[in-house]
């Protein structure tokens, strides 16, 4: 018997070690749990790329931010004024901000910031390319009035220096993290954000976790993770199979997709008017949308409002405007849509010949909108003008290549704001020697447009600029050059489980997010 209950005994205390081992490895509830949400691409290119990561993280933050709905805001600038010539500017920063490695946001760390940018050169990006000319043209000297002062000097007016500063333009780093005259970072970026990124692996995973030295409200969720899952379908069914969380960067799923997911009642679905627009390259440099009125012809012969409604669900806004309603400076331009007036400008161009069109099609596009249903929806508009589209998929490297070459006719592809001045995305696209005028074969000359922007060099109050840009968009819509299509909406697609996933003009509300309780 007495064995018996040194046998029982022994039973027992296993029984309890093994009870509470598993306590110790208990899964995590609440704030614990991470929250995995999944992007198309590499959210967190890396080293080489001048931001480290895209601002949708909430990983860094810049001196003049961009808010959720689009606008102009102080972020670790906390106000700024200039001088009556707009050369000189000078930027009252935040105080008390540290990054996350512990070194001290001041003018000292903003001077740095500066000496990176002006020294390392063009720096090509997985979202937006950095060339300090772009955002601080005829940029003189940087210097800190005090510690918390910075004071910029330019040999030229700089009226649009807060608008082309916004987000993507001032983004400030630990110079602890970067090497100076490289501008390559040396270790994971330390910015002042929210969220911190604590781990990456390429083309994988970037693993975010609170900040909680932040200067402002922290953020609600302790971690998240952000998977790269590349194709759309997979996304869509990680997050059928609760894989995932959420998705978020562009393109995350097809509007069908999001439909989808919207009748199954555990998704939550917000949208926000986003920055993308979607657009027609057109070669106008040979026929036959080298004659205008082809061009014309094809911008009144495109049902938009069908495209947005059939092929993304709504989701989106039909304009003939280039440039984004989002923008401070523009504004929604309704569609036009009159096939019968665009038959007989075609005609009065081709009489009764066909001819056959080359329509490039982008396989990265394809892989995150609904560009092939698209494409073939246009095919099928177009043999009403006498034109017989031939689609061509093609990767990026290939679409550029062709484009450049002039050996296309059509191209459909996106464009976004890098900032908020709308001065160099059209005069590079809509000047006579405009970059990508040159580059993709537009072949585009307008001398009022031209004359635009020769005025808008010596223009420096923001109402007497807005004219310029009316006269700018009235041009385009006269004789244009390129054929707008849609303005893109940004949807936030997440999990019942979770809440704070609201849609923003740039990604989603990342630090409102956490598990419900």
């Amino acid at each position: 018997m007495r064995t018996f209950f040194r046998y029982l005994s022994l039973v027992l205390l296993l029984t309890c070690a093994m009870v509470f081992a598993g306590c110790g490895n208990a899964s995590p509830t609440g704030e614990e749990k991470e929250i995995v949400l999944a992007a198309g691409r590499d959210l967190s290119p890396g080293e080489k790329d001048p931001y480290y990561s895209t601002v949708i993280l909430k990983t860094w933050e810049s001196l003049v931010g961009i808010s959720d709905d689009g606008k102009v805001m102080p972020m670790l600038a906390e106000s700024w004024e200039s001088n009556a010539e707009k050369t000189e500017w000078i930027f009252h920063l935040k105080k008390g901000v540290k990054f996350h490695d512990g070194v001290s946001f001041d003018a000292h760390a903003v001077c740095e910031n500066f000496y990176r940018v002006t020294h390392m050169g063009y720096k090509p990006s997985s979202f937006y390319g950095y060339l300090v000319s772009r955002i601080y043209p005829g940029l003189v000297r940087y210097e800190a009035d005090d510690d918390y002062t910075l004071h910029l000097y330019f040999e030229r007016p700089v009226p649009m220096l807060i608008y082309r500063m916004a987000g993507w333009g001032s983004a400030m780093f630990s110079p602890a993290s970067f090497d100076r005259e490289t501008g390559d970072f040396t270790k994971i970026a330390a910015g002042t954000g929210p969220f911190q990124i604590i781990d990456r692996k390429a083309d994988d995973y970037t693993l975010l976790s609170r900040f909680d030295g932040y200067h402002g409200e922290k953020a609600k969720a302790k971690r998240i993770r952000i998977r790269v899952i590349t194709s759309a379908e997979a996304r869509y069914s990680a997050m059928r199979s609760g894989e995932v969380q959420g998705v978020l960067d562009l393109g995350g799923l097809t509007p069908m997709m999001v439909r989808e997911l919207m009748r199954t009642g555990d998704f939550s679905v917000d949208s926000a008017h986003s920055t993308i627009s979607h657009y027609l390259s057109v070669n106008g440099g040979r026929f036959p949308f080298s004659d205008e009125r082809m061009r014309r012809a094809l911008d009144l012969a495109i049902d938009r409002e069908k495209i947005v409604k059939y092929y993304f669900a709504g989701f989106g806004t039909p304009t003939r405007s280039f440039l984004n309603s989002t923008n401070p400076f523009s504004r929604p331009e309704p569609p036009v849509y009159d096939p019968a007036e665009a038959k007989a400008l075609a005609r009065e161009v081709l009489g009764d010949a066909r001819c056959e069109v080359k329509f490039l099609l982008p396989q990265y596009g394809a892989e995150r909108y609904p560009y092939k249903v698209i494409s073939e929806f246009l095919q099928a508009e177009l043999k009403d003008l006498g034109l017989d589209v031939k689609i061509v998929m093609v990767d990026g490297l290939t679409s550029r290549k062709m484009m450049k070459e002039g050996d296309y006719d059509l191209a459909i592809g996106t464009r976004g704001l890098g900032n908020l001045d709308p001065t160099s995305l059209l005069r590079e696209f809509f000047h006579s020697d405009g970059a990508t005028n040159l580059a993709s074969h537009f072949c585009y000359a307008n001398p009022k447009i031209d004359a635009a922007f020769d005025a808008l060099t010596h223009t420096y109050e923001i109402e007497d600029r807005q004219v310029l840009y009316h006269e700018i968009r009235e041009e385009l819509l006269l004789h244009p050059a390129v054929i707008p299509l849609l303005e893109d909406e940004n949807l936030a697609v997440c999990s019942k489980k979770i809440t704070g996933y609201h849609a923003a003009v740039y990604g989603i509300t990342l630090d409102k997010v956490a598990w419900k309780e």
